[in-house]
């Protein structure tokens, strides 16, 4: 529930589960295909630090959740904003599909996201608040407003920028 009253960095160190919105792992994405195009990205005008961050919080043995929209999210954004072709595409999945493969998959039913109250988010936003339900994993986001809804419906969530400011800079 909210942010965590001694901050998002201790938070995350006892989490075992976090499902990641597209913003943070279209930052890690493009860090890994496309280095050079990090500063077009990234959401607290560190691209380095943030690349690194994120990676560091990948390689940390926490057990990490994306769900189908979040993927669809990733593929539409790394396709406009690396301005890729199909061949770039290709070779972006080819560079980055063993990290994907490796991050557990939230399947979660249609039914269940069209009904649920966050629907005017998008299919993405709701696939992330369901698996927090399905899954007890921390929602992990940059998207201010998702994190406001999260924090009225008391869903745990870590709000990006905030957790990079605390861990990355302490």
């Amino acid at each position: 529930m909210t942010q965590i009253l001694k901050g998002p960095y201790d938070r995350s160190l006892a989490t075992k589960k976090i499902v990641i919105d597209t913003g943070p792992l279209l930052i890690h994405a493009t860090g890994v295909f496309r280095h050079d195009k990090l500063k077009d990205v990234c959401l607290c005008d560190f691209p380095d630090e943030e690349f690194t961050f994120l990676d560091r919080l990948f390689i940390s043995g926490k057990r990490f959740y994306i769900t189908p929209y979040v993927l669809s999210e990733l593929l539409y954004l790394i396709r406009n904003k690396l301005r890729l072709n199909e061949d770039g595409v290709e070779k972006f999945f080819h560079n980055y599909g063993d990290f994907l493969s490796k991050i557990e998959e939230s399947h979660i039913d249609k039914g269940k996201m069209i009904d649920d109250s966050g629907i005017k988010f998008g299919l993405a936003d709701v696939s992330l608040l369901k698996t927090y339900e399905k899954n007890g994993a921390l929602i992990l986001s940059g998207d201010e407003t998702l994190c406001q809804f999260c924090d009225w419906r008391k869903i745990e969530y870590i709000e990006y920028k905030t957790f990079f400011f605390n861990s990355f800079f302490i």
